[in-house]
């Protein structure tokens, strides 16, 4: 099956595509930025690809076409623009990835499509990796966009509880929902470091068998 490429929300909008994973770059970011979604678009693409602390204010400025000052009008500074993208990137997550949980089909079925599209996901701006789990381990220490991140988190825990809960007494759903996120981060990790999606495909595997043994 072929890969679902790009960022737009519309790439996303047929439930019944189902990437398969691929070590090549994919998820490259239009030139041409004249909104603000479309400055966050591109930002996000360069923050993804090299992380907060190592993306320039002129690599930001250059990919979404303006001036730095003309960059630092819209969002104030670097901050305020990381700030920015990760509540972007959160609402575009919830709205194209989480919201595949809440769609028809078994909790199998469901699962699997949410699976793979979050892990597209991860792939996108030259295979960045999990964006959110990136921007949380980078900046940590400081925590400096942690309350952003964490929505992330909630919204993800959220999701998989109300569709885990669906085949799980409330509390087993929520230990599945533990477990389930530190396997995908770890997959993923495995995948950034070594290239290789079968990584991926290994997590999808498993997470749907799972759902067949207790824990």
């Amino acid at each position: 099956m072929p890969i679902i490429g790009g960022f737009p929300a519309g790439d996303f909008h047929n439930s019944d595509q189902v990437p398969t994973f691929t070590n090549q770059p994919i998820g490259k970011m239009p030139k041409t930025k004249t909104s603000r979604e479309e400055i966050l678009r591109a930002t996000w693409a360069e923050f993804h690809r090299t992380g907060y602390a190592d993306t320039s204010l002129q690599q930001l400025a250059n990919a979404a076409g303006l001036g730095k000052a003309g960059l630092l009008h819209h969002f104030g500074s670097k901050e305020g623009l990381m700030r920015a993208v990760i509540e972007f990137v959160d609402n575009w997550y919830g709205d194209n990835v989480l919201a595949m949980v809440d769609e028809p089909g078994t909790v199998e079925e469901r699962l699997e499509r949410f699976l793979r599209r979050h892990l597209h996901f991860c792939q996108l701006n030259d295979g960045g990796g999990c964006f959110f789990a990136n921007m949380i381990l980078e900046t940590g220490v400081t925590g400096q966009f942690a309350p952003t991140l964490q929505n992330f988190h909630a919204g993800w825990e959220a999701a998989m509880i109300r569709l885990l809960s669906e085949r799980f007494p409330a509390e087993e759903a929520r230990e599945r929902t533990y477990r389930l996120f530190a396997d995908y981060q770890g997959s993923v990790v495995l995948f950034k470091l070594y290239r290789d999606p079968v990584h991926l495909e290994r997590l999808v595997t498993r997470s749907i068998r799972g759902l067949q043994h207790p824990i």
